[in-house]
């Protein structure tokens, strides 16, 4: 009998900016372009913003942060 499965999107799990934030911090833990690529464009899609080929990643990742009420700030890596 095949396994029956459901389309994850972690947009469903993201209900308020203090979700969205927290998504943030942990995708850009993973110290993975890949990752954070990802976090970006699923926090764009939660927060409906609009799509624009313009960006960079690191634009993107700018007005992600700003509108879920962050600063980004930089920290030493851990040893």
């Amino acid at each position: 009998m095949p396994v029956e499965t459901t389309p994850f999107d972690a947009v469903d799990f993201l209900r308020d900016d203090e979700d969205i934030a927290g998504y943030l911090a942990e995708m850009l833990e993973a110290d993975d372009l890949s990752v954070t690529a990802l976090a970006v464009e699923t926090i764009e899609r939660a927060k409906s913003l609009p799509a624009d080929p313009a960006l960079d990643l690191a634009a993107r990742l700018y007005r992600a942060a700003h509108a879920v009420g962050l600063r980004l700030t930089t920290a030493p890596r851990a040893a």
